[in-house]
């Protein structure tokens, strides 16, 4: 079991630059099929961990999962995930799937699945795009160091083959490797090696 996380602090993070960001991207992408499988998953993980769940308002037939998170909320959905916080004003994170790409907006209120206005989203400031992503992924390590408690690493092992099988997917770190890469990220930790070079390096 990993050690306790610390909360990280959310001061710029010297030594972390857009190509972390791109890693962190398709960490995203890896992990939006592994929530749907934690929703299949005997006794529906999403829900055991405290989410709430809700029908989208975008696209029929599907749903939607929140839950409070640094003062903000975190929501879930199959299209797009993102953290919007509790006052207005105040940056937030979202992450589209079919964009393959991350930003900041201002919303304290979720986005709708698949009707994004692009006027209230921005990726062009990489500090920004950095400060908002490692609340989203202080939370991700929070969420996977409780899956580990919950199912051992059997899982999440699982979770990794069968992304790999799939003829579009797109693996990035196996689950140990990314549960380390995104502590590191979600600390700021300016010594984070890039994640192709911590899946070849044995000492990551």
């Amino acid at each position: 079991m990993p050690a306790p996380f610390e909360k990280p602090s959310w001061e710029s993070a010297k030594g972390l630059h857009r190509g972390h960001l791109n890693d962190f991207t398709q960490a995203l992408g890896q992990q939006m099929y592994f929530w749907g499988r934690d929703v299949l998953h005997e006794g529906h993980l999403l829900l055991r961990y405290g989410f709430e769940k809700r029908p989208s308002t975008g696209l029929q037939g599907t749903s939607c999962y929140s839950k409070a998170w640094q003062k903000g909320m975190i929501e879930l959905h199959g299209a797009c995930a993102g953290w919007y916080p509790d006052s207005t004003g105040q940056e937030g994170f979202l992450f589209i799937r079919s964009d393959r790409r991350c930003y900041v907006h201002s919303q304290s209120q979720a986005a709708v699945p698949g009707r994004y206005d692009y006027r209230q989203l921005s990726s062009g400031k990489a500090a920004s795009l950095l400060r908002v992503g490692r609340v989203f992924a202080s939370w991700l390590v929070d969420y996977e160091r409780w899956i580990l408690g919950q199912t051992g690493d059997l899982h999440r092992r699982q979770c990794f083959q069968l992304f790999q099988q799939l003829p579009t997917s797109k693996p990035w770190l196996p689950p140990a490797q990314a549960l380390h890469w995104l502590t590191l990220f979600a600390k700021g930790d300016g010594s984070l090696p890039r994640a192709r070079q911590a899946l070849h390096s044995r000492s990551f």
